[in-house]
């Protein structure tokens, strides 16, 4: 399948060139043109901005755009002096476009231009000075300072100052040069330095690092394997080396392979390393499109098949979801992110690999002591070598293998522990049980009774109703219990909004948190967020939380429920100001067959599943719980992220407007496209290659009637108004040549009156179409009923 979104970047990137020629041209007698840009610099800039167009059309991210357009508005013009200013120039490209491009391909681009200027009318904060973290705010300030004043030296030394005073690398890389970096490009784009400037200090930059490498490299291998590129013509690899140094730090094994590396180069050397991780950096939009055929590259190579793609730059920062949209597995902001994202990504790979090491080694030592016995007398000294070889392995094993008995340990004492739990359920469960039977036996013995009152047979039926749901409630939660443990929970996804799933549950608690008298407090995202999960389900895990909070809070008391979107995922608060955690229990909050233990006065009974089934039941959906309290009477927050769909806002105009065009069972036709203006024949032949034919383009009469006796198309798209002859005569001219009366002459023009069209037909054309053409009917013409009938 490819739609018209698709097709308008493929478009508009393959015909920058000509469509840049014509907005110059257009511009060339406007008031808002520099005179003064020479035309190389014109073409280039002009190129730069439709790359950057058909990026966010080709990634479907109008966020990118509406970024650029912010970013270029308040560029100052001593930074980069564009020929003219940015709304001129969409102006213009609109105006090409629409004069050049079918009508859908027009209305993409005009939605994606329109959104940008839309999003300009919303006023945007400056961007402050970079934060640091105290206490090293003093030495970032005095290191970016000593760059500016090109002491490059001065700045090496009150690093390696600072990390022989105590100072962590990984302290001196998170609090110092990546905050020191992110002022460094803030102060270019406001205007406050030079590009000379900022290119010392990166470069600077790039030395300090080198100079601190010795202090982390390892001389063993590590199990870990990264290997870090950013895609072709990227000014500054700075931030990606910053990441590879933090990883290296952490202990990974890191492979620099830097930029301009060729994809399938970067795919061999995964393969040959083992790596687990491809940290791949984009820091403009309009390298999207490389870094996607490197990881289209990277997925199809024979031995790349278990790597896991990070990919990260400014473009990832703006557009949370946009790593999904490159084909990646996973996106992080910073150095400290990738780390944890990327031990997140390989975790459980990791696991396995290491038992299997342990196994592989232990069987190595034995194979070569035996092979080293069988060995000659006068092979003793490489013998004895050997074995001090094998015994610093079998050194190297004992350690793996204390490790393992210790970790078995700790299994045994948490099996014992849980065995502890499960007895202490049972209890619980057989308290929790009787409690009901107890009033509901009474009731059933007072109903038994003659001559009793009207109203106390009321009160009877209404206890034993009660504490009816209350066993209900109790046996519901064993029965999920147990299906979560054994994986029979089906979860019945649908794109939900979150809003309505958090009203089902409130609907729920509202009994009971009036009973108390409490205030329930909203404090709801303005923006709609949208999850991808089971309504009954996820509606369950927010009323047990808040009947949690409710049901730990004393009389009158408040509780909290926010929502906010944090980057791609939902964040669901529910605090109380109620009796709050202990520390100590803060960890066994939500195990299984732990009641919740913060005050046994507090408690209204239940199994203690409700916690457990809210981790579950969340974790079901790719999603995290955490608890936080300061202590006793001091209230407890109960965080839930889960990941959140792309809002519509932020999706693409061609998922709901465009037109799907599927290229199934298409036959692919041969097509001369005769069309003297260079501009619209590019267009219209980049357009028949998109949809899998084989175009080739004649920009006169004569060389159209040449082409067409070398090379005998099946489709003939021809101008009416070429420069040496008529298109009517080329189009009889052509008839003539056909004499089976197979090809599909097109006349297309600007003329729309039935003159033209009966002197079209009367010529020898099939059909008319008047510019600009729109896509779905070039598309039919691959399946005219012409060429079906010839076919057949």
């Amino acid at each position: 399948m490819t739609d018209t979104a698709r097709i308008s970047a493929h478009m508009l990137r393959e015909g920058r060139r000509t469509i840049a020629e014509a907005i110059c041209s257009h511009l060339e007698s406007s008031s808002a043109l520099n005179k003064g840009t020479p035309p190389v610099t014109r073409l280039e800039q002009s190129e730069t901005h439709i790359l950057i167009l058909a990026a966010s059309i080709e990634f479907k991210s109008t966020v990118l755009l509406n970024d650029y357009v912010h970013w270029v508005t308040r560029l100052p013009e001593s930074v980069s002096p564009y020929f003219c200013e940015i709304s001129h120039f969409l102006d213009a490209l609109i105006s090409v476009v629409e004069a050049e491009f079918p009508q859908e391909v027009a209305n993409v681009v005009q939605h994606y231009i329109d959104t940008a200027r839309n999003s300009l009318l919303v006023d945007r904060p400056v961007e402050p000075p970079a934060r640091v973290c105290p206490p090293l705010a003093q030495l970032q300030h005095n290191y970016l300072t000593s760059l500016l004043a090109t002491h490059r030296t001065d700045a090496l030394n009150m690093v390696m100052k600072a990390i022989q005073s105590g100072v962590e690398i990984e302290s001196i890389y998170l609090d110092v040069i990546q905050p020191a970096q992110h002022e460094l490009g803030r102060l270019w784009q406001t205007g406050q330095i030079s590009v000379a400037q900022e290119h010392y200090c990166t470069a600077a930059t790039q030395f300090v690092m080198s100079q601190l490498q010795p202090w982390f490299l390892k001389t063993t291998s590590a199990d870990q394997t990264l290997v870090a590129t950013c895609v072709g013509d990227e000014l500054h690899e700075v931030g990606l080396r910053i990441v590879a140094d933090l990883f290296e730090v952490s202990g990974w094994n890191t492979i620099y392979l830097g930029a301009n590396v060729p994809p399938e180069s970067i795919a061999e050397t995964l393969a040959s390393s083992r790596a687990q991780i491809l940290a791949i950096s984009c820091t403009m939009t309009q390298h999207l499109f490389a870094m996607a055929d490197v990881i289209r590259i990277v997925r199809s190579h024979s031995g790349c098949e278990q790597v896991k793609i990070l990919a990260g730059g400014y473009p990832f920062n703006i557009d949370p979801y946009l790593w999904k949209r490159v084909g990646a597995d996973a996106a992080a902001l910073d150095g400290k992110d990738a780390i944890d994202v990327a031990n997140r990504l390989i975790q459980s790979r990791c696991q396995a690999d290491n038992r299997s090491a342990l196994s592989a080694t232990s069987q190595q030592v034995e194979a070569q002591v035996l092979s080293g016995l069988n060995q000659s007398d006068d092979d003793l000294s490489r013998l004895n070598n050997s074995l001090i070889t094998l015994q610093r392995k079998l050194n190297k094993a004992n350690v793996e293998l204390a490790a393992l008995n210790k970790a078995n340990e700790e299994k045994a004492q948490a099996l014992q522990q849980a065995d502890r739990r499960k007895d202490e359920f049972l209890a619980m469960l057989a308290h929790e049980l009787r409690g009901p039977l107890a009033p509901m036996e009474l009731a059933v013995g007072l109903l038994q009774m003659d001559d009793l009152d009207p109203s106390l047979i009321r009160e009877s039926c209404e206890t034993m109703q009660r504490q009816l749901d209350q066993m209900k409630h109790l046996i519901n939660d064993l029965l999920d219990a147990s299906r979560i443990v054994h994986g029979k929970i089906d979860l019945k996804k649908e794109t939900l909004d979150l809003t309505h799933v958090l009203n089902r549950a409130i609907e729920t608690v509202n009994p009971f948190i009036r009973e108390k008298q409490q205030d329930l407090k909203l404090e709801l995202s303005e923006t709609p967020i949208f999850l991808e999960g089971d309504e009954i389900r996820l509606a369950q895990v927010f009323a047990n939380l808040l009947t949690n909070a409710s049901k730990y809070t004393d009389k009158k008391g408040t509780i909290w429920l926010n929502t906010k979107q944090d980057r791609d995922a939902a964040v669901i608060e529910v605090c109380d100001n109620g009796f709050g955690i202990d520390p100590e229990l803060l960890q066994d909050v939500f195990s299984t067959f732990t009641q919740e233990q913060r005050s046994k006065l507090h408690s209204k009974g239940g199994l203690g599943l409700g916690l457990s089934l809210v981790k579950q039941l969340v974790e079901l959906h790719q999603g995290s719980v955490s608890a936080d309290s300061e202590g006793a009477d001091r209230g407890s927050v109960f965080s839930v992220r889960l990941p959140a769909l792309e809002s519509e806002e932020n999706s693409t105009f061609a998922e709901s407007e465009s037109t799907s065009l599927s290229s199934q069972n298409i036959p692919s036709r041969r097509v001369l496209i005769i069309e003297d203006t260079a501009g619209i024949a590019r267009m219209i032949s980049l357009l028949f290659e998109k949809l899998g034919h084989a175009p080739l383009v004649a920009t006169s009469g004569a060389t159209a009637i040449r082409m067409f006796q070398e090379t005998p198309p099946e489709i003939v798209v021809l101008d009416l108004m070429l420069p040496d002859m008529s298109g009517l005569e080329v189009a009889r001219e052509l008839r003539r040549l056909d004499q089976k009366n197979s090809t599909l002459i097109v006349a297309l023009t600007g003329h729309n009156d039935d003159e033209h069209r009966q002197q079209a037909r009367k010529h020898g054309c099939d059909e008319y179409y008047v510019k600009p053409i729109d896509i779905k009917d070039l598309q039919e013409l691959a399946t005219h009923p012409k060429l079906m009938s010839i076919n057949r």
